[in-house]
């Protein structure tokens, strides 16, 4: 399978969603140690987002509170200044000397797979949005940095990771898809803390716009309350309501990210943000979007106790109204976050 390659002084860092815990590891390797919930932020993580179910009746829609796959870690590496590289191989023997190449070259390798073929992950679905570090291959082994819920830092066959790697079915695959980060630049090493305060508020202006608003169906809190207004119906429109239902709390819960839905993430971003900039401007922002968080979670709640049947039906109804209610107190925290945010980043609302 081609000659070991292991990074000697690879330290892993340990996440709780897959795409920022594989940048961390990357960028902490070539020299920046920055938090998770910092690149999150910087990355304009949060978003929501509403993709047609692939089997209406039987599955619900994919409902997710982030960006798109990459999207993340092209926005924080932007804001950083760091150059990110991307590649697709046309095949997984090119995909693993490419891979091993990088990796030769002092890289850790960020890449897309498909969990259903990783050995240590619990899911039996296909997924193949999912992102992990690669710090090393041995011929018959690849070793590799998941999320803390999957176990951290793994060990598993070069033949299950090249399988992951190169499946095309699940969520939005990208057969061989890898990146790395180039050397970074110097003031970010010697000076992380300067370049952090002078990107928190323009990440926090370009997020606010794009969650203000009007973003289409598909995207966004419309795309929410499109949502919200679906899930009041799910008992009568979904074959398995119990089992469905229950997975999208889940979902929104485990799968990566970090709790409500990515709202957990977003809040100890702007928790960090008002720690490292001093700016009391934030305080009622940490304050309300905690309250966002929270609803979040009595809302998963609701989800996964669902039973079906009348009860049931009411609870549905009343998810659907919780939605509708944060998607609102969404609305107004971005919309008075506009007023702030260009005043620090020195542009128009």
């Amino acid at each position: 399978m081609g000659s070991p390659m292991r990074l000697a002084t690879f330290q892993p860092q340990l996440g709780v969603h897959c795409e920022t815990t594989t940048l961390r590891n990357m960028l902490h390797h070539a020299g920046a140690d920055i938090s998770e919930p910092m690149l999150f932020g910087l990355g304009q993580g949060i978003d929501f987002q509403y993709w047609d179910a692939p089997d209406p009746g039987r599955s619900t829609p994919m409902l997710t509170g982030r960006i798109g796959p990459a999207l993340l870690s092209r926005n924080a590496c932007a804001a950083l200044g760091v150059a990110l590289r991307e590649s697709r191989a046309p095949d997984a023997e090119s995909a693993r000397a490419a891979a091993a190449k990088l990796l030769d070259a002092g890289h850790v390798v960020g890449m897309s797979v498909d969990i259903f073929h990783l050995d240590y992950f619990s899911s039996r679905s296909h997924f193949a949005s999912h992102y992990i570090a690669l710090y090393g291959l041995d011929g018959s082994l690849a070793h590799v940095v998941d999320t803390d819920q999957q176990g951290g830092a793994q060990t598993l066959p070069e033949e299950s990771l090249r399988r992951a790697r190169a499946s095309d079915e699940g969520f939005m695959p990208t057969p061989n898809l890898q990146m790395y980060v180039e050397p970074l630049p110097a003031r970010l090493t010697v000076d992380t803390d300067a370049v952090l305060r002078e990107q928190i508020w323009p990440a926090i202006l370009l997020t606010a716009r794009r969650m203000a608003g009007a973003s289409g169906p598909r995207f966004g809190l419309d795309a929410l309350r499109r949502a919200a207004s679906e899930i009041a119906a799910w008992s009568d429109t979904l074959a398995c309501a119990d089992e469905t239902v229950q997975g999208v709390g889940r979902f929104w819960r485990f799968a990566g990210t970090g709790g409500a839905n990515f709202r957990t993430l977003y809040h100890a971003f702007l928790l960090e943000a008002r720690h490292r900039s001093g700016d009391s401007e934030l305080d009622p922002f940490v304050a309300d979007f905690d309250a966002v968080r929270q609803r979040w979670d009595q809302a998963i709640e609701m989800l996964t106790a669902y039973r079906g049947g009348d009860a049931g039906r009411r609870q549905l109804q009343a998810v659907a109204a919780q939605l509708h209610a944060i998607a609102d107190a969404e609305q107004s925290l971005f919309e008075r976050l506009l007023v702030p945010a260009a005043k620090r980043a020195g542009e128009p609302t």
